[in-house]
């Protein structure tokens, strides 16, 4: 026996209804010094224990021990309080029946106090005490006499639950009894504070862990069935859930399911949209938590004949956009609730589960597109292919027999064959220039091919010179047609790198235009300057102009401005379009100006 207890039976060791009146007055004194020391030093003893504690358990091992040490109770129990929900975590010389009876008729124990005023309650006599009298016929069956009950404050001054100590005897507690009981409760009170900081912190931890690591599996696919399937089984092995479902919307209409641990009895169907319970998630975007499945009115007999009870049900939300839900249910004889730190953690699951969802969806879409692109580009190429074959078999083909025609026009233009009559030599200036406009389109169209294909000769050109050996043809073409002919060309310009004959097409083609549609005492300019690396070419008239609204197609191929300057020009409308493709070709760019009546400038940029 230790000295406290040796000192508290010394204290109370006089047998009830043989005490005097100054024994009772003495008994009211205060503790002798030594009892009081003593219940200080357990104090101290105690709160390092309990600072110590690390989890629930071993908190509630070093309560009860102090219990029994510094108040001399031989029972004490502790109540935490949840809402409206009582539990009793430890518990010594109580019987079960006595502690569900606390527990569930809370409202009727002398404890229900705390809650209008957090101070200890001192019951020195269950039989006469008018607080007991809703339980005493449960107290009087435990076979305790006297009891007081210590509240467990947090910080805020928030009731967290209650310490009792009880004792057998009837014997009252003391001021110091209180106070020593007080300062336990307190510890008690800050130790369990911490004990549950630190588990939600480590649960916090795990949660993060276990999200973390549900995000690096989700990141790892794009298959979706493969995602929905992690996603049912990590989130029903996270949450204990016996079974689940993951319902995915189908064009707003229909919505399918996949499953994890269903029962076999269990045929899943597509449900129609408005029908279910995960519809109505979808619909209202908000988690619905069941503790009672078969009550709901949404509540389907096949899945209440299964046994299920408790459901919660989240939505999986992206960017604003429901794309399903995920239903969690227990089973058969498991009625355990789903907690809220569980829902909390579905609801994060399937937030990270829409993302993924949708970054499948948008992966198998964007897959889908490539690979019709790169059909559609493969069957471009052929078609390209074959185009440029049958220019090369047309352009062989047309070749010889054009060349025969032109040059039987010419001779019986110029009289070898006999002479002509007017009416036929007439016939024969229109077969010629006829023949020679097919030749100039299977010259275009040949070079185009060229260019397309990128088949040109790489040499150094200089186009200041390939310029000034092409002005003497376009003097003589500018004297015919009362055009005046200038020439801007800057001195030291770089060479580029090129194909001399098609640069040269380029230049008669823009030259050529530019007289074509300026008209008698028009202008027609040609500029070349160096320009940084690059060198510049302008050829600009004062003709007619053109449209702005049709400035962005002129160098589309077989496109002309209008039906009026094809029946007076001619033309087939490839010039420009071979124009911006050698441009292009020699890495360069062509660009165009124009304003109607005014006049037009081309302008073609090349790499020195």
């Amino acid at each position: 026996m230790s000295q406290l207890e040796q000192t508290f039976v010394t204290r109370h060791a006089s047998p009830a209804g043989s005490r005097s009146p100054a024994a009772d007055k003495k008994e009211d004194a205060p503790a002798s010094p030594t009892l009081r020391d003593q219940q200080q030093a357990i104090l101290m003893q105690t709160a390092k224990l309990l600072l110590a504690a690390t989890t629930p358990e071993d908190l509630w091992t070093a309560v009860l021990t102090a219990i029994n040490r510094s108040l001399a109770a031989e029972r004490a129990a502790i109540f935490l309080y949840d809402e409206d929900r009582t539990t009793c975590p430890a518990a010594e010389g109580l019987s079960p029946d006595y502690i569900t009876a606390l527990c569930t008729h809370a409202e009727l124990a002398p404890s229900y106090e705390l809650w209008q005023n957090p101070e200890p309650i001192v019951i020195n006599d269950i039989h006469t005490d008018g607080r007991t009298a809703s339980l005493r016929a449960e107290m009087a069956a435990e076979g305790f006499h006297a009891f007081i009950i210590f509240p467990l404050l947090t910080a805020e001054a928030t009731l967290m639950g209650a310490l009792i100590t009880y004792r057998d005897q009837p014997i009252p507690f003391t001021a110091d009894d209180v106070a020593a009981g007080q300062t336990l409760a307190h510890m008690t009170a800050l130790a369990l504070h911490n004990i549950q900081l630190l588990t939600e912190t480590r649960l916090n931890l795990i949660r993060e862990q276990q999200l973390n690591e549900i995000t690096r599996t989700l990141a790892s696919t794009m298959d979706l069935p493969t995602i929905l399937g992690h996603v049912l089984r990590m989130t029903a092995d996270l949450t204990g859930a016996d079974a689940g479902l993951l319902g995915l919307v189908i064009d707003h209409q229909m919505m399918t399911f996949y499953p994890h641990n269903i029962p076999e009895s269990i045929v899943l169907r597509p449900a129609l949209r408005g029908r279910g319970i995960a519809w109505e998630v979808v619909q209202n975007g908000e988690t619905l938590r069941l503790e009672h499945y078969p009550s709901y009115y949404l509540a389907q007999p096949r899945w209440v004949k299964e046994g299920v009870n408790a459901l919660t049900a989240v939505p999986l939300t992206a960017a604003d956009t429901c794309l399903g839900a995920l239903i969690l249910f227990n089973l058969g004889q498991n009625r355990r609730q789903f907690t809220d730190r569980q829902v909390a953690l579905a609801e994060a699951i399937g937030r990270q589960a829409a993302i993924a969802i949708q970054h499948a969806r948008m992966y198998a879409e964007a897959h889908q597109r490539t690979t019709a692109l790169r059909n559609a580009l493969a069957r471009q190429a052929e078609l390209d292919d074959l185009k440029n074959k049958f220019i090369q078999t047309v352009s062989h083909e047309l070749r010889t027999p054009l060349g025969i025609i032109h040059g039987h026009a010419e001779l019986m233009g110029m009289g070898a064959m006999g002479e002509l009559s007017s009416r036929l030599k007439e016939s024969v200036d229109i077969i010629s220039r006829r023949v020679h406009m097919l030749i100039d389109l299977m010259d275009d169209l040949t070079a185009m091919l060229a260019a397309e294909t990128q088949e040109l000769r790489r040499e150094a050109v200089q186009l200041d010179r390939l310029l000034y050996d092409m002005l003497a043809e376009y003097r003589l073409q500018a004297n015919k047609t009362n055009i005046t002919l200038k020439t801007e060309i800057a001195q030291a310009i770089p060479a580029i790198m090129g194909d001399i004959n098609h640069l040269r097409r380029v230049v008669d083609n823009l030259v050529s235009n530019a007289f074509k549609f300026t008209p008698p005492e028009g202008t027609v300019t040609l500029r070349l300057w160096p320009e940084e690396n690059q060198v510049v070419l302008e050829v600009s008239d004062t003709g007619m102009g053109i449209p702005e609204e049709q400035l962005g197609r002129i160098f589309e191929r077989f496109y002309q401005v209008n039906n009026h300057s094809k029946r007076q020009h001619g033309g087939t409308g490839l010039g420009l379009a071979l124009v911006k493709e050698i441009a292009q070709s020699h890495r360069g760019d062509v660009s165009v100006t124009s304003e109607v009546g005014v006049g037009t400038t081309f302008r073609i940029v090349l790499p020195a």
